[in-house]
């Protein structure tokens, strides 16, 4: 009979420290959050950048060379200038029209040699720079030449097959002017048309220049 009585007591005390303990948290403790957690720094948003993976890499241009363009001009050569004698002490060429053609009359003053080229069709001459050769041009485009001396015309050039100048494409009495470039030994013949103003050059063979 006096533990029951007691009992209620024993309770009451119970639920007294019960409410004690609670007021003393919710007094420590406000808002319910533990002080241990209010102390601490909130985390900061910023992040930590990723290491740098980025290498250096020295590149070495490479230099190709520029492929060399070669050119091919029209050549132009320095034409010499070539004296024509009409008399002594150079050769002198005496050109005649006859009834069977042209004829050249060769006269080598050094030994008074004298010599009849043709008959040939109408043209032109003009005596080498050296005075050892000489070169004729017929209007309907072929080209000779003759060492002084020799009593022959050898055929050089065909003007009319190579159909590089326009008169003979159109059928046009050629005006040619003969004239000569480079050096002794190695001539060049340039023959210049003026009708189309056209001039070309051309190799003499040694055998005749020489």
């Amino acid at each position: 009979m006096k533990n029951r009585k007691s009992l209620p007591i024993l309770c009451l005390i119970l639920t007294t420290v019960f409410l004690l303990q609670a007021c003393n948290l919710a007094v420590s403790s406000p808002g319910g959050i533990p002080p241990a957690a209010l102390s601490q720094t909130p985390p900061s948003n910023t992040s930590t950048p990723f290491p740098s993976l980025t290498s250096t890499v020295t590149s070495t241009p490479t230099v190709s060379p520029m492929p060399t363009i070669t050119l091919t001009l029209f050549y132009d050569p320095t034409v010499t200038p070539t004296r024509q004698w009409s008399a002594c002490p150079g050769i002198v060429v005496t050109q005649t029209d006859t009834d069977k053609g042209e004829m050249l009359h060769i006269l080598r003053c050094e030994d008074n040699l004298e010599y009849d080229l043709g008959p040939l069709a109408k043209g032109m001459y003009a005596v080498g720079p050296n005075d050892k050769f000489l070169v004729y041009v017929t209007q309907d485009g072929m080209v000779y030449g003759s060492r002084i001396g020799e009593r022959n015309l050898v055929v050089l050039f065909n003007l009319k097959r190579e159909k590089i100048f326009t008169v003979f494409n159109k059928g046009v009495k050629p005006n040619f002017v003969i004239s000569f470039a480079d050096g002794n030994p190695l001539y060049k013949l340039v023959l210049t048309e003026k009708n189309f103003n056209q001039k070309h050059p051309y190799d003499l063979p040694l055998r005749l220049t020489n």
